[in-house]
């Protein structure tokens, strides 16, 4: 039985999916003349509103059964977190902060977005994040960001606001088990460099 995964679209090529999307033969050959590179951000930007709605929401669900199929049922180390949190994070413009809870079993419980920020930051609120944590009844969790910069390494307020949750997961109980920064195809985890 054919599903809707089966269809002709795998087959096309880039240009002619870029065609697909956009029905603009201009944009195919921007992205011939870059040497087939293409920023999906401007396809995207290039469609109307109502199909761009349409394009986003289709993005955002593969993004999240992608984390689905990548078995992530238990957290057991910094790569099964990358593998959850990547395609969320991995290319946005901004920095978000999320927190994963996690059962006795290292399942994951819930994940959610603490916060939006900008280029550069995003806010860290301890109490909220407990407040997550203790409603959904965790007994640890996982705190992940990006940068969108690219630079892997922990700034002086990552450092500060690990210490911090570090310690009041403490005071509840709940242990913090890593920290990760997710910057493009890489990232950093406070627990693998032995700072946890």
């Amino acid at each position: 039985m054919e599903t809707l995964f089966d269809s002709a679209c795998r087959y096309m090529s880039d240009r002619e999916l870029i065609y697909e999307i956009t029905n603009s033969k201009e944009l195919v050959t921007d992205a011939e003349q870059q040497g087939g590179e293409y920023d999906l951000n401007g396809l995207l930007s290039s469609l109307t509103p109502g199909r761009r709605k349409v394009a986003m929401a289709v993005v955002e669900l593969y993004k999240r059964l992608q984390s689905r199929y990548n078995g992530q049922n238990a957290i057991r180390c910094s790569l099964d977190i990358n593998a959850l949190m990547h395609p969320f994070l991995w290319d946005l413009p901004n920095e978000e902060l999320w927190v994963i809870a996690l059962n006795n079993a290292s399942r994951v419980i819930k994940k959610v977005r603490v916060s939006v920020g900008g280029i550069s930051q995003t806010a860290a609120d301890v109490r909220l994040i407990m407040r997550i944590l203790v409603e959904a009844s965790a007994t640890q969790f996982v705190v992940v960001h990006n940068h969108p910069s690219g630079n892997r390494q922990p700034s002086r307020d990552d450092k500060n606001i690990t210490e911090r949750l570090k310690k009041a997961g403490e005071l509840f109980d709940i242990r913090l088990m890593d920290h990760v920064i997710i910057a493009g195809e890489t990232y950093y985890s406070f627990s693998d460099e032995g700072i946890l």
